[in-house]
C-alpha cells in the first residue's frame, strides 16, 4: 500500500480514538516516517483530514454503486441501505469526535457539507422510482433530503448527542427506521 493510503488510514484510525487531537509527530511516528514527510505530502493537518474526508466519501459512492447493482435487495432495502451507507472500516470510527471541525477546521467542514448535499441522484432516483411503484406512498422528495442531511449534521455536531450511548450507525439506523415507516405505503 502506498504511503498516501497508509496515511489517510492511519488518520482514521487517529481520529476515531483521539478526535481532531492527534498530531502530526503522532501521526508521522505512527506511519514510521518523519513529519517533514507528512507535509510533502499534506501542507497543514487541515488539508490532510480534507484529504481524508474526500477519500471516505469516494468509497461511501463505491458503496452506493454496489447497493443499486446488488440483484439480491428489495427496493425499499435499496432505499434503505442508500440512504445511510457507510463503508465498514468507517463505521467502526467515533463520529462525534468530529464535533470540533467546523470551528477548528472550517475547510473540513465545507469538505462535509457539500458531500452530504450533494451526489443525492441515485438516491432521489430510487426513491422516485420506489413512489411511482407504489411501495412508497407520495412524498416530497427535497423534504426528505433536507431531513436526512440536517439529521446526519446533528450527529456529527450536537455535543449532547453521544451521551445517548447510540453509535453513529445506530443513530443513522434509527433515523432511517423513522423515515421507512412514514414513506412506506400502508395497506
Amino acid at each position: 500500500m502506498e504511503l498516501y493510503e497508509r496515511c489517510l488510514e492511519k488518520t482514521m484510525e487517529l481520529v476515531s480514538e483521539q478526535g481532531t487531537h492527534f498530531t502530526m509527530s503522532g501521526l508521522a511516528t505512527a506511519l514510521g516516517v518523519s513529519k517533514k514527510t507528512l507535509y510533502q505530502m499534506f501542507d497543514s493537518k487541515e488539508e490532510l483530514l480534507v484529504a481524508v474526508a474526500e477519500h471516505g466519501f469516494a468509497q461511501i459512492k463505491r458503496c452506493e454503486q454496489q447497493v443499486l447493482r446488488d440483484p439480491t435487495l428489495t427496493l425499499t432495502e435499496k432505499i434503505r441501505r442508500l440512504v445511510i451507507v457507510l463503508p465498514e472500516q468507517y463505521q467502526k470510527v467515533d463520529w462525534y469526535r468530529i464535533e470540533v471541525v467546523a470551528e477548528k477546521y472550517p475547510a473540513v467542514y465545507r469538505c462535509i457539507r457539500r458531500h452530504l448535499e450533494t451526489g443525492w441522484e441515485p438516491t432521489l432516483a430510487l426513491l422516485q422510482h420506489g413512489i411511482d411503484e407504489g411501495v412508497l406512498a407520495p412524498f416530497s422528495l427535497p423534504v426528505f433530503q433536507g431531513m436526512v442531511i440536517g439529521s446526519m449534521e446533528y450527529f456529527l455536531t450536537a455535543p449532547a448527542f453521544p451521551q445517548s450511548g447510540m453509535t453513529y450507525q445506530q443513530a443513522l439506523d434509527a433515523m432511517m427506521e423513522i423515515l421507512m415507516k412514514g414513506m412506506e405505503r400502508r395497506n
